[in-house]
């Protein structure tokens, strides 16, 4: 009885219509075809028995299920909250993560994930600062999912950030506050463009007065160098970029002889662990970290179980006040008549 015979990449570029160096690319470059292309050549080359390097593609594809989690800032705590909601989720699917960091840098970024496109199955962007351009380029080739940043025709994972200050406002308005200070964040971050543009909104709701500092980094002294700046223009309540800023603004404002909040009071964004540490706690809205993580994992797998699909949507996560120390009445002496 004669052996079967042995199932080759032009029989599988025959039955999948296409040529054979396109099947070759599919399993040794897999980054230079399309998702659709790809997924096509997996299913023919599967039904055939095509097998290489002595194993098939279901073998390798069951050995090699990763996803890559790539992040803006490692050393802040809500990005940790957001990859350990998408490490759990993907453990709990058979999913391994890589995971990179950006610092921030988008050309960092860039190479860092053109780097490992070839080796991962689906690929989540945390508060990316990549162009809509490269976001399409690696689309094409790999199942991809933004947090906390939207981007038009992509698989978007967003806090309802419009709520939670608008709580952030109605909180502040029963206080007695009238003027806010935004310390504003990375420029051409997408988070801090939704939170001054829901702080607009909700200041005017809630009769408060908005001002807005230049733009500084996400971190402790971005907050103490924001605080420099409101020291020239003082409000009777602040609300930060995120809880590191607020942490290093409270740093440099007790520094100053400045007492929260009797004369000032701060809220930070995130919820992170920095705010119970804080002294006082730091009042934060609850962005969902954690949630938009557990969100971004099950979209990205259910992508790359399905490969040739591409799941589309804007999911969207709760967001909550967290009331701590940091806030209180406004004084009855305005702050900006003690300055002068």
């Amino acid at each position: 009885m004669s052996k079967p015979k042995r199932v080759t990449i032009y029989d599988v570029a025959r039955e999948a219509k296409v040529s054979p160096s396109t099947v070759s690319r599919a399993f040794s470059n897999p980054g230079r075809v399309s998702a659709d292309t790809s997924a096509h050549i997996f299913d023919v080359a599967r039904k055939l028995g095509f097998h290489t390097v002595g194993a098939s593609y279901s073998d390798q594809r069951e050995e090699n299920r990763t996803l890559a989690f790539v992040l803006a800032d490692l050393s802040n705590p809500v990005y940790a909250s957001m990859l350990a909601g998408f490490q759990s989720t993907a453990t709990k699917n058979n999913y391994s993560v890589i995971i990179l960091n950006s610092q921030e840098n988008e050309a960092l970024e860039r190479r860092s994930v053109m780097h490992i496109l070839d080796t991962v199955d689906g690929i989540a962007l945390a508060a990316s600062r990549l162009s809509p351009a490269s976001i399409l380029k690696i689309e094409k080739t790999r199942p991809l999912v933004l947090l906390h940043r939207y981007s038009e025709g992509h698989t978007c994972v967003v806090p309802d950030t419009s709520h939670g200050i608008g709580q952030i406002c109605e909180h502040l308005a029963s206080l007695g506050h009238r003027k806010l200070t935004y310390l504003s964040g990375p420029e051409l971050s997408w988070a801090n463009a939704m939170r001054w543009r829901a702080a607009q909104a909700k200041t005017v709701e809630a009769g408060i007065t908005l001002i807005r500092t230049q733009n500084y980094t996400p971190d402790f002294d971005g907050g103490q160098r924001a605080a420099d700046e409101w020291f020239t223009n003082p409000t009777s309540a602040v609300l930060a970029y995120n809880d590191l800023m607020a942490c290093g603004f409270m740093k440099a404002a007790a520094n100053k002889g400045f007492n929260i909040p009797r004369d000032v009071s701060v809220i930070g964004i995130d919820n992170s662990i920095t705010c119970t540490i804080a002294e006082p706690e730091l009042s934060s809205l609850s962005s969902g970290s954690y949630e938009i993580g557990e969100q971004a994992a099950l979209s990205l797998i259910w992508q790359a179980d399905n490969r040739s699909r591409r799941d589309r949507r804007v999911i969207t996560v709760p967001t909550d006040f967290v009331q701590r120390q940091s806030t209180g009445p406004r004084a009855q002496v305005p702050l900006e008549s003690r300055m002068l």
